[in-house]
Protein backbone atom coordinates (compact mmCIF):
# COMPACT_ATOMS: atom_id res chain seq x y z
CA UNK A 1 0.00 0.00 0.00
CA UNK A 2 2.64 2.09 1.33
CA UNK A 3 4.84 1.93 -2.30
CA UNK A 4 1.64 2.60 -4.37
CA UNK A 5 0.92 5.97 -2.32
CA UNK A 6 4.57 6.30 -3.01
CA UNK A 7 4.01 5.65 -7.19
CA UNK A 8 1.04 7.84 -7.26
CA UNK A 9 3.06 10.92 -5.74
CA UNK A 10 5.20 10.19 -8.41
CA UNK A 11 2.56 10.17 -11.22
CA UNK A 12 1.12 13.70 -9.37
CA UNK A 13 4.12 15.00 -10.07
CA UNK A 14 3.88 14.51 -13.51
CA UNK A 15 0.50 15.60 -13.84
CA UNK A 16 1.42 18.67 -15.05
CA UNK A 17 3.58 17.56 -18.18
CA UNK A 18 0.44 15.13 -18.82
CA UNK A 19 -1.99 18.32 -19.10
CA UNK A 20 0.03 21.00 -21.01
CA UNK A 21 0.60 18.30 -24.09
CA UNK A 22 -1.36 18.72 -27.50
CA UNK A 23 -1.57 15.76 -29.36
CA UNK A 24 0.47 12.46 -29.67
CA UNK A 25 4.11 12.39 -29.78
CA UNK A 26 7.12 9.67 -28.84
CA UNK A 27 10.45 9.51 -27.62
CA UNK A 28 12.74 7.19 -29.28
CA UNK A 29 15.26 4.92 -27.13
CA UNK A 30 17.71 3.32 -30.32
CA UNK A 31 20.73 1.92 -28.58
CA UNK A 32 21.38 -1.19 -31.06
CA UNK A 33 18.72 -0.80 -34.16
CA UNK A 34 19.64 -4.33 -35.40
CA UNK A 35 18.91 -5.73 -32.13
CA UNK A 36 15.72 -7.91 -31.11
CA UNK A 37 11.85 -6.35 -32.51
CA UNK A 38 11.22 -2.76 -31.49
CA UNK A 39 8.97 -2.24 -28.27
CA UNK A 40 5.96 0.13 -28.27
CA UNK A 41 4.88 1.20 -24.78
CA UNK A 42 1.61 3.30 -24.42
CA UNK A 43 0.83 4.74 -20.94
CA UNK A 44 -2.42 4.91 -19.39
CA UNK A 45 -4.79 7.07 -18.26
CA UNK A 46 -3.48 11.13 -16.36
CA UNK A 47 0.11 8.77 -16.90
CA UNK A 48 3.64 9.74 -18.92
CA UNK A 49 6.09 7.56 -20.55
CA UNK A 50 8.29 8.43 -17.55
CA UNK A 51 6.50 5.23 -16.02
CA UNK A 52 8.20 2.92 -18.25
CA UNK A 53 11.57 3.65 -16.76
CA UNK A 54 12.32 0.50 -15.25
CA UNK A 55 10.99 -1.78 -17.84
CA UNK A 56 12.38 0.00 -20.44
CA UNK A 57 16.23 -0.47 -18.94
CA UNK A 58 15.17 -4.13 -18.66
CA UNK A 59 14.63 -4.43 -21.81
CA UNK A 60 17.78 -2.89 -23.06
CA UNK A 61 19.83 -5.30 -20.74
CA UNK A 62 17.68 -8.02 -22.97
CA UNK A 63 18.71 -6.74 -25.95
CA UNK A 64 15.71 -4.70 -27.16
CA UNK A 65 17.45 -1.89 -28.64
CA UNK A 66 14.39 -0.25 -30.51
CA UNK A 67 12.12 1.33 -28.05
CA UNK A 68 9.60 4.19 -28.64
CA UNK A 69 7.31 5.55 -26.01
CA UNK A 70 4.28 6.94 -27.28
CA UNK A 71 2.96 10.18 -25.20
CA UNK A 72 -0.46 12.08 -25.67
CA UNK A 73 -2.59 13.98 -23.06
CA UNK A 74 -5.36 11.17 -21.90
CA UNK A 75 -7.67 14.41 -21.09
CA UNK A 76 -7.68 16.04 -24.11
CA UNK A 77 -7.30 13.78 -27.41
CA UNK A 78 -9.30 11.56 -28.66
CA UNK A 79 -8.56 7.78 -28.13
CA UNK A 80 -8.51 7.05 -32.63
CA UNK A 81 -5.94 10.09 -32.87
CA UNK A 82 -3.71 7.99 -30.29
CA UNK A 83 -4.89 4.72 -31.71
CA UNK A 84 -3.48 6.15 -35.29
CA UNK A 85 -0.60 7.45 -33.95
CA UNK A 86 0.24 4.11 -32.31
CA UNK A 87 -0.13 2.25 -35.65
CA UNK A 88 2.40 4.83 -37.77
CA UNK A 89 4.62 4.90 -35.22
CA UNK A 90 4.72 1.22 -34.47
CA UNK A 91 5.02 1.13 -38.33
CA UNK A 92 7.99 4.06 -38.68
CA UNK A 93 9.56 1.75 -36.13
CA UNK A 94 9.54 -1.62 -38.00
CA UNK A 95 11.26 0.11 -40.93
CA UNK A 96 13.75 1.89 -39.10
CA UNK A 97 14.66 -1.41 -37.27
CA UNK A 98 14.46 -3.79 -39.95
CA UNK A 99 12.69 -5.96 -38.13
CA UNK A 100 9.86 -8.55 -39.22
CA UNK A 101 7.43 -7.56 -35.85
CA UNK A 102 7.04 -5.41 -33.36
CA UNK A 103 6.10 -5.73 -29.86
CA UNK A 104 3.04 -3.30 -28.23
CA UNK A 105 3.04 -2.83 -24.80
CA UNK A 106 0.23 -0.91 -23.38
CA UNK A 107 -0.95 -0.30 -19.35
CA UNK A 108 -4.36 0.39 -18.44
CA UNK A 109 -5.90 2.65 -20.92
CA UNK A 110 -2.78 2.28 -22.66
CA UNK A 111 -3.99 -1.31 -23.18
CA UNK A 112 -7.19 -0.68 -24.71
CA UNK A 113 -5.96 1.95 -27.27
CA UNK A 114 -3.77 -1.47 -28.38
CA UNK A 115 -6.81 -3.12 -28.61
CA UNK A 116 -8.00 -0.40 -31.70
CA UNK A 117 -5.18 0.07 -33.31
CA UNK A 118 -4.93 -3.71 -34.01
CA UNK A 119 -8.32 -3.74 -34.71
CA UNK A 120 -8.39 -1.14 -37.27
CA UNK A 121 -5.41 -2.08 -39.04
CA UNK A 122 -4.56 -4.93 -41.00
CA UNK A 123 -1.18 -3.83 -41.85
CA UNK A 124 -0.16 -3.51 -38.42
CA UNK A 125 -1.80 -6.58 -37.00
CA UNK A 126 -0.24 -8.94 -39.51
CA UNK A 127 3.48 -7.53 -38.13
CA UNK A 128 3.14 -7.29 -34.46
CA UNK A 129 4.72 -10.07 -32.62
CA UNK A 130 2.43 -9.89 -28.94
CA UNK A 131 0.39 -7.38 -28.22
CA UNK A 132 0.34 -6.70 -24.29
CA UNK A 133 -2.03 -5.00 -21.77
CA UNK A 134 -1.38 -4.72 -17.97
CA UNK A 135 -3.93 -3.91 -15.80
CA UNK A 136 -6.49 -3.29 -18.86
CA UNK A 137 -9.97 -1.91 -17.78
CA UNK A 138 -11.08 -4.68 -20.71
CA UNK A 139 -14.87 -4.94 -19.03
CA UNK A 140 -15.02 -1.23 -18.39
CA UNK A 141 -14.08 0.09 -14.84
CA UNK A 142 -16.78 2.37 -12.84
CA UNK A 143 -14.11 5.76 -11.92
CA UNK A 144 -14.05 5.91 -15.97
CA UNK A 145 -17.61 7.30 -15.47
CA UNK A 146 -16.49 10.50 -13.85
CA UNK A 147 -13.24 10.84 -15.53
CA UNK A 148 -12.97 13.92 -17.87
CA UNK A 149 -12.19 13.46 -21.75
CA UNK A 150 -12.76 11.78 -24.62
CA UNK A 151 -10.23 8.70 -23.79
CA UNK A 152 -11.86 8.24 -20.96
CA UNK A 153 -15.15 6.99 -22.47
CA UNK A 154 -13.70 3.51 -23.60
CA UNK A 155 -13.01 2.78 -20.03
CA UNK A 156 -16.93 3.14 -19.42
CA UNK A 157 -18.22 -0.07 -17.97
CA UNK A 158 -21.86 -1.26 -19.03
CA UNK A 159 -23.81 -2.25 -22.04
CA UNK A 160 -22.80 1.08 -23.76
CA UNK A 161 -19.24 0.87 -23.06
CA UNK A 162 -17.55 2.03 -26.36
CA UNK A 163 -14.88 -1.01 -25.75
CA UNK A 164 -13.09 -1.92 -29.18
CA UNK A 165 -13.82 -4.85 -31.20
CA UNK A 166 -11.67 -7.18 -32.20
CA UNK A 167 -11.01 -7.73 -36.07
CA UNK A 168 -8.16 -10.86 -36.95
CA UNK A 169 -6.29 -10.78 -34.05
CA UNK A 170 -3.93 -13.94 -34.71
CA UNK A 171 -0.80 -14.15 -35.65
CA UNK A 172 -0.64 -11.64 -32.93
CA UNK A 173 0.07 -13.38 -29.18
CA UNK A 174 -1.93 -11.41 -26.63
CA UNK A 175 -0.83 -11.53 -23.27
CA UNK A 176 -3.14 -9.98 -20.43
CA UNK A 177 -1.51 -9.36 -16.72
CA UNK A 178 -3.09 -8.27 -14.24
CA UNK A 179 -3.24 -8.15 -10.12
CA UNK A 180 -5.53 -9.08 -7.44
CA UNK A 181 -4.43 -5.98 -5.12
CA UNK A 182 -5.33 -3.72 -8.07
CA UNK A 183 -7.72 -1.72 -6.72
CA UNK A 184 -8.64 0.95 -9.80
CA UNK A 185 -8.92 -2.15 -12.35
CA UNK A 186 -10.27 -5.45 -11.06
CA UNK A 187 -8.85 -8.61 -12.17
CA UNK A 188 -12.23 -9.53 -13.67
CA UNK A 189 -11.87 -6.53 -16.18
CA UNK A 190 -8.32 -7.14 -16.07
CA UNK A 191 -7.85 -10.21 -17.74
CA UNK A 192 -8.80 -11.01 -21.38
CA UNK A 193 -11.41 -13.67 -21.59
CA UNK A 194 -12.70 -13.06 -24.91
CA UNK A 195 -12.06 -16.32 -26.70
CA UNK A 196 -11.02 -14.52 -29.93
CA UNK A 197 -7.83 -13.29 -28.98
CA UNK A 198 -6.48 -16.26 -27.21
CA UNK A 199 -4.73 -14.44 -24.89
CA UNK A 200 -3.03 -15.78 -21.50
CA UNK A 201 -4.10 -14.09 -18.65
CA UNK A 202 -0.70 -13.95 -15.76
CA UNK A 203 -1.23 -12.94 -12.52
CA UNK A 204 1.34 -10.74 -10.84
CA UNK A 205 -0.46 -10.99 -6.99
CA UNK A 206 -0.50 -7.94 -4.61
CA UNK A 207 0.37 -5.24 -7.08
CA UNK A 208 -1.46 -1.90 -6.88
CA UNK A 209 -2.84 -0.72 -10.22
CA UNK A 210 0.34 1.64 -10.44
CA UNK A 211 2.89 0.00 -8.88
CA UNK A 212 2.06 -3.32 -11.45
CA UNK A 213 4.37 -1.57 -14.23
CA UNK A 214 7.53 -1.45 -11.69
CA UNK A 215 7.44 -4.63 -10.10
CA UNK A 216 10.29 -6.60 -10.81
CA UNK A 217 8.00 -10.02 -11.36
CA UNK A 218 6.12 -8.38 -14.36
CA UNK A 219 9.23 -7.10 -15.53
CA UNK A 220 11.12 -10.72 -15.81
CA UNK A 221 7.95 -12.12 -17.00
CA UNK A 222 7.33 -9.50 -19.47
CA UNK A 223 10.79 -9.66 -20.80
CA UNK A 224 10.67 -13.42 -21.01
CA UNK A 225 7.51 -13.19 -23.17
CA UNK A 226 8.83 -11.08 -25.53
CA UNK A 227 11.80 -13.06 -26.21
CA UNK A 228 9.36 -16.06 -26.26
CA UNK A 229 7.44 -14.50 -29.18
CA UNK A 230 10.84 -13.95 -30.92
CA UNK A 231 11.38 -17.78 -30.93
CA UNK A 232 8.94 -18.44 -33.05
CA UNK A 233 8.22 -17.48 -36.96
CA UNK A 234 4.56 -17.04 -36.73
CA UNK A 235 3.62 -16.76 -32.99
CA UNK A 236 1.18 -19.22 -32.15
CA UNK A 237 -2.53 -18.42 -29.91
CA UNK A 238 -0.58 -19.23 -26.19
CA UNK A 239 -1.58 -22.64 -25.01
CA UNK A 240 -0.34 -21.92 -20.87
CA UNK A 241 -3.70 -19.24 -20.38
CA UNK A 242 -4.15 -18.46 -17.01
CA UNK A 243 -1.05 -19.65 -15.94
CA UNK A 244 0.59 -17.53 -12.99
CA UNK A 245 3.84 -15.50 -12.20
CA UNK A 246 4.72 -16.81 -8.59
CA UNK A 247 6.12 -14.49 -6.28
CA UNK A 248 9.93 -14.32 -6.48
Amino acid sequence: MLQELRTAGMAALQLPNALLRRGCGNIQYVAEPDARCPVLLVHGYAATESMWAPLRRALVEAGFGHIVSLHYNSFATDPVAVSAELTHQALRALAAAGAPRVHLVGHSLGGLIVRCALAASAALSSQTGSAVTIASPHRGVCLARIAPGPCAQIMHQGPRSVQPEVGVPRPVRWLAYYSDGDRIVPPASARLDDPRYGAANLLIPGCGHLTICRDVRLIRSLVAELILTETFAVPAAPTDAGREPMAA
